[in-house]
């Protein structure tokens, strides 16, 4: 992206770097991933380390596997999906039998079916990683079942706690979906874990301000599946309002505010009275516009969640300061930066609180990285993706970290440097 209207990434980063516009490419990527799992079956089952293989009966096993075998060879989909389906008869639990089963649904675009098979295979299994990252795609990408997928992903770190795979997935799936506790939460732990992906720092740094210019698309399609969901419902509502006349993201500055149909994101409202979510978007209409009384109003109506909230500690500290009460309101907006060190708005609040209160070099300090922040922000926007990020961003990024009290994510980026 080359200005401030595109999202951080306008790809599905749950699927890295690769087109999901048609649906022979969804095939293939498909297909590869069960490719995997049945190359793992062949690997276990000629080293002789299936427990599940010596239950059962060895012949029957080995005839009912050399015709799979042969039907994939000559891909008869239909003749595979019959004997592997004889399979599963004689052995209900046979994994083997299940992958096969989902190789020929897979070809056969039997998705609801894959989905079914892949769920059924043992946590224990040796293919088990490759099964369930297919069966992620599937519900997430195909079937638009996204909570479904995320229950996925948290039983892969279940089996593995550093698959990079079920990180990767759900920290996109949680900036999509503008749950940015939950978003900070997984890359931290995969931070610690040493599976962070290359975008955790994007969005860690660009947490409050996440923007997705397919987000009004894809929320729609989620919420045909979950109507009663709150977080997608609130999602939606915030793309809805946030999207222009021309289907783009529109910024006032740096910092979005509501320039579209705000008519889904009111109704909303009125069904959350205190989500945070709907309740920021709406202040920083608020702010934007001067509206002191309705920042007062919309402030009152927030839930208690807010007091871990850096957003509503600056929107606080933006009213105190307001109506010149400086040393108030430079307390709130130091408690913002220490519930989000990367958040420059309310360092720049704070530079100007502390001129107000006569203290210079406090002032020139959260100054200087207040602009080194804003400047690294709109660099970020202008990736074409959260994971295009350069050796002079990367550069740029241990910079800023090294002048904020950001340690767990400083220690990350040596590590990967």
């Amino acid at each position: 992206m080359k200005n401030a209207s595109k999202p951080i990434r306008n790809d599905n980063s749950a699927i890295e770097n690769q087109p999901e516009t048609t649906k022979q490419s969804n095939h293939r990527r498909r297909t590869w991933i069960i490719a995997g799992a049945l190359s793992i079956i062949a690997v276990v089952i000629l080293l002789g380390y299936s427990p599940v293989m010596k239950k059962i009966n060895h012949r029957r096993s080995e005839a009912f596997k050399q015709q799979c075998k042969s039907a994939t060879s000559i891909s008869d989909w239909e003749n595979l999906k019959v004997i592997s389906e004889q399979w599963m008869k004689s052995s209900p639990q046979n994994n083997d039998a299940l992958l096969f089963a989902a190789e020929a649904c897979v070809q056969l675009d039997q998705l609801e079916r894959v989905v079914e098979l892949l769920g059924k295979v043992d946590n224990s299994y040796q293919g088990i990683l490759p099964a369930l990252e297919g069966r992620g795609d599937i519900l997430f990408s195909d079937l638009n079942l996204s909570l479904d997928a995320e229950e996925n992903w948290k039983r892969m770190l279940t089996i593995d706690e550093k698959s990079a795979i079920a990180h990767q997935r759900l920290i996109y799936f949680y900036a999509m979906t503008l749950q940015r506790q939950k978003m900070v939460k997984q890359i931290q732990l995969a931070m610690k874990l040493t599976c962070e992906p290359p975008e955790a720092y994007s969005y860690l740094i660009m947490q409050n301000v996440l923007n997705f210019s397919d987000g009004l698309a894809m929320l729609t399609r989620w919420r045909s599946k979950y109507p009663e969901n709150e977080s997608l419902e609130v999602a939606q509502a915030v793309y809805s309002a946030k999207q222009t006349a021309d289907n783009g993201m529109a910024t006032f500055g740096i910092q979005t505010v509501s320039p579209g149909d705000k008519t889904l994101l009111n109704k909303t409202l009125k069904k959350y009275p205190s989500n945070l979510e709907l309740l920021a978007l709406k202040i920083d209409l608020a702010i934007f516009e001067g509206d002191t009384n309705a920042v007062v109003k919309l402030l009152t109506k927030a839930s208690s969640d807010a007091e871990n909230d850096s957003r509503f500690w600056r929107y606080r500290g933006w009213l105190l300061k307001k109506r010149g009460e400086y040393s108030p309101a430079a307390q709130s907006l130091e408690h913002a930066i220490k519930l989000n060190a990367f958040e420059w708005q309310s360092r720049l609040l704070l530079a100007d609180a502390y001129r107000h209160l006569n203290m210079p070099e406090k002032s020139d300090k959260q100054s200087v990285i207040a602009s080194q922040g804003k400047e690294l922000q709109r660099k970020l926007f202008e990736s074409p993706t959260a994971r295009d990020v350069n050796a002079e961003l990367i550069d740029n990024i241990y910079e800023y970290l090294l002048l904020l009290d950001a340690p767990e994510a400083l220690a990350a980026l040596q590590q990967r440097r």
